[in-house]
C-alpha cells in the first residue's frame, strides 16, 4: 500500500485586620508598558477568550491577548471628536473628559441572545451647542451601545453606533464614567457632578452660588448619580433605553428623573458589583473628595450618600442645613480617609491620597487568601508620588456584617512600586476575576516623552517565596597594632590572639551586596554563614553587630599587595581607621550598634577543613530589612568575640579564600518574597526581542523569521525565533514498513523542549484532513505518552542541542488501512 505524508502544523493557540489572616503578600507584575497613554478601564467579555479590553483614555479600545497588545484597536472613538474635546487645542494637557467605561452586554457571548455581540462606551463629545452665561456645557457625556464584527471578534463595527442616553456637563471635570452591568442585567452608569468645585459653579443648581442642593442632591437631573437603565428596552426618553420600573424614583413626579439609582455623590470614579460564585452582590464605589476626605460607598437602591452637605462624614457645605431640601441623614462610607495634611476626625483619619479610585472584590482562584478583600487604590499619594494599594477587609463574613477595616497598604513584594509617580488611574479585573491596574506617569493625557507613550496595565499576582544566598563583597580582619593590615593570609580573625600574635584584638568586618534583591520588602529570613578553619580555646561566644559607618577593606584585598603582616595602605580598616591613615572610628576597633544582631556560641575548637558556622534570627532579619529600606545605611556587620580572655581568637575563610583549598566564603543566605517567574513563553520573547517594551504583540501562530514555523513552535522546538531553521531541523517526520500479515507500521518522530512548559504538544494521524486521532502527546513539556494504540518508542535528548528532545512513536494499521496523514498540534496554554 501507498501512504501520502502530510506534514502540517495546527496552532490553538492602616488599620489592623480582624477575623482573618494576615493579606497574603502580592506582586506587581507588567503586562504591558509604553504602549498605551491613559488607560481608563480594564475589562473582559466573559466570552471564554480569555481577552482584556482596555479603553485608553483618547479614544481607543485595545485587546490584550495573552499578555500581549494587539496592534489594531478594537474601537477608535477618536473619529467622534473625542480627541477635540479631550484637552482642546494642548492635547498633552491635564483632562478627565474621553474615553471612560466600556462594558459588555451579559449575553455578548450567547448566540441569538439579544445582547449577543453588544457592548457599550461612555465617553465625552463636543458640546452641540453654545455656552451661555447661565447653563454652560463643556461638553457631552455619551453613552452608546456598538456591536462586534460576526466576521472578526477581535473589531468592532464603528458604524453600528446606537446612542442611549447623553447628557451635557457644565464644566470639563468630574465626569465618572464607570459602566458596569449589575446581577440584575441593568446597565449601570456612574456620572459626576459636573466638574469646578463646591458643586455650585454655573450649571449646577444653585446658580453659582451656596444653595439648597447641587446637581449631586438635584434628583432633577443625572449628574452626581449612579443611573440604571436597561440597554434593550424603549420606555426611556427617546425611546433608546428602558427605565426599569423597580428603580427606586419611577413615578416621583416633579421633574425627578425615573434613570437614577443613588444620588448626592461627586465623582464616583470606579464602581463594580461583588457578583462572583461568593459574592455578596454588593455595588461597592469609590467617591473622589473635593480636597480633604476620600471615600468608599457601599451603593443602595435609592441612596443619598450626601455630598455636597458632606464630604465622606464630616459637614462640608454649613449652608445647607436646615434648608430641608438636603437631609442631613445620608448614608456614611464604608471607609474613607484624608488628604496629605488634612487633620480630621478623632481619631484622626489615615492620611493616605489626594483622589479615590474604586477597585474590586477579589474572586479569584489564584490568590485563595486573598478571596472576599476589597481591592482599590488611590491615583497619588502625594503632589510628588505615585498610586497606592489599599484594601478592605469586612470583619464578618458569615452573613456579612458591612463593617470593614482598612488596610493602608497591601503587602507587595516591593515598597512601593508606584514610588516613580506612577499614578493609578483604574482597576479591573478578567474573566477569572483576577485584578489588573492601570497607571499613567504623569497626569497629561498624551504626554508622550521620547515619543513612548506613559501608560501601563499590570497584573496583581500572588508572590512566591524564594531564597537566595550573597556572597561578601567586602571583608576585613582588624589588627590592634594600627600599622598592620589583614595580617597573614586571606582570612577573618575575631577575638584576642595569643602571645605569639601579640594578645591582639581582632574584629573581622562583613558587608553583602544586597543590590539583587533591591527594593524588596519580603524578606522572611536572613543568616549569615561563615566557615571556621581554625579556632583557639572553646566555648566562645561570638555577636554580629550592625556597623554605623563605612570602611576600607584591608591590605589583604585581591589583586592588591600586601597582607602577611604588611603595613596598612591608603585606605586600609585598622583598629584605630575606618580608612588608613586619616579616618578614625568613632571608637577603636568600629562603630557598631553596641546590642548584638545574633550570637552564636563557638562549643568546640575546629577540626581540619572548614565547619560553618550560622548567625541568625530576628536581628539579623532586621538589619537586613532596614538596609534594602535604606540603602545608604548598610555598612554590614562586625564580629566580635572574645577580647578579655587568652587566646581565643577564631579563623574563618574570607572572600579571598580558594574554593580549590576547600574553602567557603562568607555568605548571606536569605528567604524572601518574590516575584513568580514568567511564563515560558513570556521568556521566549522577553530573550529574544529584548529591546521591545513588555506585552509588545508577537503572534504564536505568525512566522516571523520566514522559515514558515510558526512562533509557538518555534517555541516548543527551543528554536531561535529570528534565526531561519529548516524543515529538517523540525525532525517531524512519517516513515511506513510493511509487516507480516499485511499490517502497516508507521514510525513518526517529533521535536520537543521540556522547558517550553505552557505548551501541548499533540501528535495526531488521520484518514482525511478533518478527522484525527492522537497518537501521542506531550503535555506541560513533560514526558511524551502515547494514546489510542500509539507508542512512544524513545525520548532523547538530541546531541549538541540541549534541551530539546527527539520523540520517536510507532503506530500500528492493519490491513487495508487507508492513507493516513500526520500532524503535530501546539497549544498554547492559557
Amino acid at each position: 500500500m501507498s501512504l501520502r505524508l502530510l506534514l502540517f502544523v495546527v496552532i490553538t493557540c492602616l488599620l489592623p485586620t480582624v477575623g482573618r489572616a494576615e493579606l497574603p503578600r502580592l506582586h506587581v507584575k507588567p503586562l504591558v508598558l509604553s504602549q498605551i497613554d491613559s488607560p481608563t478601564v480594564i475589562t473582559h467579555a466573559a466570552d471564554g477568550s480569555g481577552r482584556l479590553f482596555v479603553c485608553d483614555q483618547p479614544g481607543l479600545i485595545r485587546i490584550v491577548r495573552r499578555g500581549m497588545l494587539l496592534p489594531a484597536p478594537f474601537l477608535d472613538l477618536t473619529a467622534t471628536g473625542l480627541n477635540r474635546v479631550l484637552a482642546g487645542n494642548t492635547p498633552t494637557s491635564y483632562s478627565e473628559r474621553g474615553l471612560l467605561g466600556l462594558a459588555f452586554h451579559p449575553d455578548y457571548a450567547d448566540a441569538g441572545a439579544p445582547g449577543e455581540g453588544r457592548f457599550y462606551v461612555y465617553y465625552s463629545s463636543p458640546s452641540a451647542t453654545n455656552q451661555n452665561p447661565t447653563t454652560p456645557q463643556d461638553h457631552i457625556t455619551v453613552i452608546s451601545e456598538f456591536r462586534v464584527l460576526a466576521a472578526n471578534p477581535d473589531l468592532a463595527d464603528p458604524a453600528s453606533e446606537r446612542f442611549l442616553l447623553t447628557f451635557g456637563q457644565p464644566q470639563s471635570n468630574h465626569n465618572g464614567g464607570q459602566l458596569a452591568f449589575g446581577p440584575d442585567g441593568m446597565l449601570y452608569a456612574g456620572s459626576g457632578d459636573g466638574g469646578g468645585s463646591n458643586d455650585n459653579a454655573l450649571g449646577h443648581t444653585g446658580t453659582g452660588e451656596s444653595g439648597p442642593l447641587g446637581n449631586a442632591l438635584d434628583r432633577t437631573k443625572l449628574l452626581g448619580k449612579i443611573l440604571r437603565i436597561d440597554p434593550l428596552g424603549t420606555s426611556g426618553p427617546g425611546g433608546n433605553y428602558g427605565i426599569p420600573q423597580d428603580n427606586p424614583f419611577v413615578g416621583a413626579g416633579g421633574g425627578v428623573r425615573e434613570e437614577i439609582y443613588a444620588y448626592g455623590l461627586r465623582n464616583p470614579w470606579r464602581f463594580s458589583f461583588d457578583m462572583r460564585p461568593g459574592g455578596t452582590g454588593r455595588l461597592f464605589c469609590g467617591d473622589v473628595g473635593q480636597g480633604s476626605v476620600e471615600e468608599i460607598n457601599l451603593i443602595t437602591s435609592g441612596g443619598n450618600f450626601g455630598w455636597r452637605y458632606r464630604e465622606g462624614t464630616f459637614e462640608f457645605d454649613s449652608s445647607m442645613v436646615g434648608a430641608g431640601t438636603a437631609p442631613v441623614s445620608s448614608i456614611d462610607p464604608i471607609a474613607q480617609y484624608a488628604h496629605p495634611g488634612v487633620v480630621l476626625g478623632n481619631p484622626a483619619l489615615p492620611q493616605l491620597g489626594l483622589s479615590v479610585t474604586g477597585g474590586y472584590v477579589y474572586r479569584g482562584s489564584a490568590i485563595p487568601n486573598l478571596r472576599g478583600v476589597y481591592l482599590f487604590a488611590d491615583y497619588r499619594s502625594s503632589n510628588g508620588g505615585g498610586g497606592r494599594l489599599m484594601a478592605l477587609e469586612e470583619t464578618e463574613t458569615a452573613p456579612p456584617s458591612g463593617v470593614f477595616d482598612l488596610v493602608t497598604a497591601i503587602p507587595l513584594t516591593e515598597a512601593n512600586p508606584f514610588s516613580d509617580n506612577r499614578r493609578i488611574l483604574t482597576l479591573g479585573e478578567d474573566e477569572n476575576g483576577e485584578i489588573y491596574i492601570g497607571t499613567k506617569t504623569s497626569g497629561l493625557v498624551l504626554s508622550r516623552p521620547g515619543g513612548i507613550p506613559e501608560g501601563g496595565i499590570y497584573q496583581l499576582v500572588a508572590a512566591v517565596s524564594k531564597t537566595e544566598s550573597l556572597s561578601a563583597v567586602r571583608d576585613n580582619s582588624l589588627f590592634e597594632n594600627s600599622s598592620n593590615s589583614n595580617g597573614a593570609g586571606p582570612h577573618l580573625y575575631s577575638g584576642r590572639t595569643g602571645s605569639s600574635g601579640g594578645n591582639a584584638r581582632r574584629r573581622a568586618l562583613l558587608r553583602f551586596d544586597l543590590g539583587p534583591l533591591s527594593g524588596l520588602t519580603g524578606v522572611t529570613a536572613a543568616s549569615v554563614v561563615l566557615h571556621q578553619n581554625l579556632g583557639g580555646s572553646a566555648p566562645v561566644t561570638m555577636s554580629l553587630h550592625r556597623l554605623t559607618s563605612d570602611w576600607g577593606e584591608g591590605g589583604s584585598n585581591a589583586g592588591t599587595t600586601g597582607g602577611q603582616g604588611a603595613p596598612a595602605e591608603a585606605g586600609d580598616a585598622t583598629w584605630v581607621n575606618r580608612f588608613h591613615p586619616s579616618t578614625a572610628w568613632g571608637s577603636p576597633g568600629g562603630d557598631y550598634l553596641p546590642t548584638p544582631s545574633a550570637i552564636t556560641v563557638i562549643d568546640s575548637t575546629a577540626p581540619a577543613g572548614p565547619v560553618p558556622r550560622t548567625w541568625s534570627g530576628p536581628g539579623i532579619l532586621a538589619d537586613v530589612q532596614a538596609w534594602l529600606a535604606s540603602p545608604a545605611s548598610h555598612f554590614g556587620w562586625a564580629l566580635i568575640g572574645d577580647e578579655v580572655g587568652t587566646f581565643t581568637a577564631q579563623r574563618f575563610d574570607s572572600r579571598e579564600s580558594t574554593a580549590a583549598s576547600g574553602a567557603q566564603r562568607p555568605r548571606l543566605d536569605l528567604t524572601y518574597f518574590g516575584a513568580p517567574e514568567p511564563r515560558p513563553f513570556e521568556s521566549f520573547l522577553a530573550t529574544h526581542y529584548p529591546a521591545e517594551p513588555i506585552g509588545t504583540y508577537h503572534d504564536p501562530e505568525g512566522d516571523e523569521d520566514g522559515d514558515e514555523i510558526p512562533l509557538i513552535l518555534e517555541h516548543a522546538y527551543g528554536f531561535e525565533p529570528d534565526d531561519p531553521n529548516s524543515a529538517a531541523d523540525t525532525r517531524l517526520t512519517l516513515a511506513s514498513s510493511p509487516l507480516v500479515g499485511g499490517a502497516t507500521l508507521l514510525t513518526i518522530t517529533f521535536r520537543r523542549n521540556p522547558l517550553a512548559t505552557d505548551v501541548n504538544l499533540a501528535l495526531q494521524i488521520g484518514s482525511s484532513l478533518s478527522a484525527w486521532t492522537t497518537a501521542a502527546k506531550s503535555l506541560s513539556g513533560e514526558a511524551p505518552t502515547g494514546e489510542n494504540g500509539g507508542m512512544v518508542i524513545s525520548d532523547l535528548e538530541i546531541a549538541g542541542e540541549a534541551p530539546a528532545r527527539l520523540v520517536t512513536v510507532e503506530v500500528t494499521l492493519p490491513e487495508g488501512t487507508p492513507s493516513r496523514f500526520a500532524r503535530l498540534e501546539a497549544s498554547l496554554l492559557p
